[in-house]
Parts: C-alpha cells; sequence; structure tokens
C-alpha cells in the first residue's frame, strides 16, 4: 500500500556529509511543512512530523495528524503533496514574476502530481516570502556540503526530482532571495472554502459554526445579501455554503510560521447554498 505523507530524500555521493547539513536541512523542511499546513487552515500542532533514521544517504519524512478523524489525517497526503510542488517550481527555476496556477499545474501534471488541490495552495504558498526562503535555504545547505553530488526526492518509491549539484547555485539564484526579508506580523487569508453548517444564529451578531476541512470553526458573517434570504430559504444543520472566507495569521517567533487566530473566521461573500437533503448520499470533501 502507498504512502501518499510520506516522501524520501537522498543525498548523493561517497564521502559522509556534515550532521549540520542533515539537521539543518530537516529544521528548514519542517517550517515550510508548518506555513503549509497554516495555508491549510490548521495549527502547528495538529501536525506531526516524523523522520526516519538516515540509511544509505537517505531519510523519510512522514506527516500525520495527531487525530483519528479520516478528514483531518488527509493533511498529511496535501502537506506532503504541496511541499513537493514548492521543490518542483523552485527547482524549475520559477521565479514570483511568473507564476501562475496554470503554469504550476502544468509543471506538476508532468511529475504526475494530479490532485487538484495542489496548484492553488503551492501558488499561494510560494507567494509567502517565508517559505521561499526556507526551501532556497535547502539548497544553500546542500551546495555548502562539498560531499553531496546530488539530491533526490521519492515519493511511493518512485523518483519525484533528481538535481545534480551543478544545479543548485541556479536555484538559488532564480529565487532572488539573497537576504531574509522581515516577515509580516499578521495578514489576512482569502480563499474560497466550503463550509458545514453546524449551528444557526438568524438574530443578532452571533457567529455562526461551522465544519471547515473537519475542523469545527466559529464564524460572523458580512454579507448582507445573504441575510435577505434568511427570511425565503430553510437553513439546517448539515447544510453546505460555499463561501469567500477571510481568516488573519499571526507569525509566531517561536515557530516560525503563521498561526490561524480562531477567532477571526468572517464570511465576505455566501456564493452558493446546499440543502442537506439534497447533498445526502454524495458529500465529498476531498
Amino acid at each position: 500500500m502507498t504512502e501518499n505523507n510520506q516522501l524520501t530524500i537522498k543525498f548523493g555521493g561517497e564521502g559522509n556529509i556534515r550532521i549540520e547539513t542533515l539537521t539543518d536541512f530537516l529544521d528548514h523542511y519542517k517550517q515550510v511543512l508548518y506555513l503549509i499546513n497554516s495555508e491549510l487552515g490548521y495549527k502547528a500542532e495538529d501536525m506531526i512530523v516524523e523522520v526516519s533514521p538516515p540509511e544509505n544517504g537517505s531519510f523519510k519524512i512522514k506527516i500525520k495528524s495527531k487525530y483519528k478523524d479520516l478528514i483531518l489525517d488527509k493533511i498529511g497526503d496535501l502537506s506532503v503533496g504541496v511541499l513537493l510542488g514548492l521543490i518542483a517550481i523552485i527547482s524549475a527555476n520559477i521565479n514570483n514574476d511568473n507564476i501562475t496556477i496554470e503554469r504550476v499545474n502544468d509543471l506538476l501534471e508532468k511529475r504526475e502530481l494530479m490532485n487538484k488541490e495542489v496548484p492553488k495552495i503551492v501558488t499561494n504558498v510560494y507567494r509567502n516570502t517565508a517559505a521561499r526562503q526556507k526551501i532556497q535555504q535547502t539548497f544553500i545547505i546542500v551546495n555548502n556540503d562539498e560531499n553531496i553530488t546530488d539530491l533526490k526526492i521519492e515519493r511511493n518509491e518512485k523518483e519525484f526530482l533528481n538535481i545534480d549539484n551543478s544545479e543548485f547555485v541556479k536555484i538559488i539564484k532564480s529565487q532572488s532571495i539573497t537576504e531574509l526579508h522581515k516577515i509580516q506580523e499578521s495578514d489576512i487569508l482569502t480563499d474560497e472554502a466550503t463550509l458545514i453548517i453546524r449551528t444557526i444564529h438568524f438574530e443578532g451578531q452571533a457567529k455562526w459554526a461551522f465544519i471547515y476541512r473537519g475542523y469545527p470553526i466559529k464564524a460572523s458573517i458580512k454579507d448582507s445579501t445573504f441575510f435577505e434570504k434568511l427570511n425565503n430559504e430553510a437553513f439546517r444543520k448539515g447544510d453546505l455554503l460555499k463561501v469567500i472566507l477571510s481568516r488573519r495569521r499571526n507569525f509566531d517567533e517561536d515557530l516560525q510560521t503563521y498561526i490561524i487566530d480562531q477567532s477571526s473566521y468572517t464570511i465576505d461573500k455566501v456564493l452558493k447554498h446546499s440543502s442537506k437533503i439534497e447533498n445526502q448520499g454524495r458529500l465529498n470533501l476531498q
């Protein structure tokens, strides 16, 4: 059985690598995975990162949810897919000036990374300066170790990337990040989302309760046209809302990643309402 929440990193070369190469490389990958997790709307502590001991110049990174919930458990698969996508576009010398979802999609399809959610998430995370800096730093780390001749990345025992050390400097320079930029203390993340209604409040400014990607949230609704529909449309627990969802992210210095402010979820616009009855038997959150 294949494990999509796992990837294998291999350092090529005949000699031993420096211990700092391994530890620093892993730490930067871990921080990128936390950034990805934040982009997906989860907290850093929702994810467990496991690393196997090095064997024959390689080690395995495995991502999994700390919970048993099957929906949350899928964040490992998606997080690894996004990490692979980020490494792929950076190694292809795509920079912030010419990145588009379409270009990312084409590149990932060629590498058989077919998850339809990945290109958009990869593009969003790539535009986060901190994520690019950390991946660029991993190439600086391996470039500084003269014992490393190449870097290979595998998924499901199949080679995903094979980068010769002669390409390291070119990849580093392509990102045009020569020094660490100041990271924003907070920002607002806004995108399209599908929410499952848990609790409805028809009066006042009380927040509605929802399930978002398997995770309970409360959100205020700012769409005035939506409230006009409440008199003519039936809403039930379990109904789906397709919305434009915003939330604030605050940068945590200790974790070196953005964390979602759980009190900041806001629905800017409701795009579509689907009743529970219409969706019974065909609900798919993947």
